[in-house]
């Protein structure tokens, strides 16, 4: 499964403070973020539908990311 790019998720860990980062940890917060967004995804499919909406909409993303 695609993920995230690898420099942008370095980028996110070296703003959270660390110096230096491996690529073990780049290469596995890439798979939670991407484990992460695919389940909001789909919760926010599930309410849409839900709706009677085939369009997924703001709301729906803050809805799936807020349970």
């Amino acid at each position: 499964m695609a993920g995230f790019a690898s420099a942008r998720v370095e980028k996110l860990i070296r703003n959270a403070g660390a110096r230096r980062v491996s690529a073990d940890a780049i290469n596995r917060l890439n798979e939670v973020l991407t484990d992460y967004a695919t389940n909001i995804a789909k919760y926010a499919v599930e309410i849409a539908r839900h709706s009677g909406r085939k369009t997924i909409k703001e709301n729906d993303i803050k809805l799936a990311a807020a349970k």
